[in-house]
């Protein structure tokens, strides 16, 4: 029917959450009709028309994966109470690791989803960054040119010195970095190729989309018809 993936479903079967003409179901191999069955979950059913395209922003926490299947004790993002019982599919536009946090884009429209996510259109995504250290105008420059790693070049990297904080008996660098690509970690693997650790990561913008700050850790929002529209022209959508 469209409204889930096949392991978020298991789930609700096995949460006994899932019924099918009024018969709450216990049995993965379940078959049904959907011209003729009727599915509810939670007792609520759920409609047999595709959903309408849906476009969030989510305030995504420390310390959860940005994925449908956890690994043992690791929160998802699908697991957070705003999220966990959505009866349709929503992807991310992109990825935060489990230690970063900040601005994560929801949605069911998948072309926009996979141009937003393909290097061609070069979408910026902004973080602040703190760092180990402090880089020197010789290792910035580096960062700036554009660092070789080893799956590859990174071609443009926005990057602005902002403060110290002290970090006990030592000192970190606090530093507004834009990359242009979402490649794996990419951020924390600029600062550590120069042998720097990243010690807090948060996303604040993705394209003209800025995090707000009364969002609060765990909850999304819908976007407004703007920010949609921002987002469709930056994807080549407009």
């Amino acid at each position: 029917m469209g409204i889930a993936s096949r392991r978020e479903a298991e789930r609700w079967i096995k949460e006994a959450r899932l019924s099918v003409n009024d018969r709450t179901i216990s049995d993965l191999g379940t078959k049904i009709n959907p011209e003729s069955d009727q599915v509810s979950l939670d007792g609520k059913p759920l409609s047999k028309a595709p959903p309408a395209f849906v476009y969030w922003m989510l305030h995504k926490p420390d310390k959860t994966l940005t994925s449908r299947a956890n690994r043992g004790d690791q929160q998802t993002i699908f697991d957070l109470p705003s999220l966990k019982k959505i009866p349709f599919l929503v992807s991310p536009i992109g990825r935060l690791d489990y230690r970063s946090e900040g601005l994560l884009l929801l949605s069911n429209d998948g072309t926009l989803v996979h141009r937003l996510c393909h290097p061609r259109y070069k979408v910026p995504r902004h973080y602040q960054v703190l760092s180990s250290g402090k880089l020197t105008p010789q290792e910035e420059k580096k960062i700036r040119d554009g660092l070789e790693l080893d799956d590859g070049p990174v071609e443009r990297v926005d990057l602005k010195y902002v403060h110290g904080q002290k970090l006990g008996a030592t000192t970190g660098s606090w530093y507004l970095v834009t990359v242009y690509e979402g490649r794996n970690r990419l951020v924390r693997r600029l600062f550590a190729a120069l042998g720097y650790r990243v010690i807090k990561l948060l996303r604040h913008g993705f394209g003209d989309l800025r995090l707000p700050g009364d969002l609060k850790p765990g909850l999304y929002r819908q976007l407004t018809s703007a920010e949609i529209r921002s987002l469709k022209r930056a994807a080549d959508l407009l």
